[in-house]
């Protein structure tokens, strides 16, 4: 487990799993815990999997402000977590409507970025909309 304290002094935890380059690995929800991505189908056996409990979530802490669940602002939650593992350039998986997080921070630190993996990403969280005929196919 990787717990730290973000920007705002919010502690937030990070599950770790299997061994190898690391991947960051956002949940969907919102608000939902990290647990229910397991080991990512078997990706534990070659990836060091760090399941982040999004702030308010699983066992990380509620934070004092409630404005700082804005999705631009959680963007600084996986800066803080990138520091924390001490390394330069993340891989970063978004799922759901995490994916939309993952795009944000893509956007904001493109230089920390090595590999984004966007898991049928909810893309309406950073305002693009898909046409009926691409949803649903």
């Amino acid at each position: 487990m990787v717990s730290f304290a973000s920007y705002d002094g919010t502690v937030l935890v990070g599950h770790e799993r299997g061994a190898g380059p690391v991947l960051v690995c956002l949940p969907g929800g919102p608000g939902r815990p990290s647990g229910y991505l397991g080991d990512l189908g078997g990706l534990a056996a070659r990836r060091r999997l760090v399941l982040l409990d999004a702030r308010g979530t699983g066992e990380s802490a509620v934070p004092a402000d409630p404005a700082t669940y804005a999705m631009d602002r959680m963007t600084a939650d996986v800066e803080a977590l990138r520091v924390r593992l001490g390394i330069e350039r993340l891989d970063l998986l978004g799922h759901s409507a995490a994916g939309g997080l993952a795009m944000l921070y893509a956007a904001r630190y493109p230089e920390r970025i090595g590999h984004l993996v966007l898991v049928t990403p909810s893309a309406q969280l950073v305002g693009i909309e898909m046409a009926d005929e691409i949803a649903h196919t």
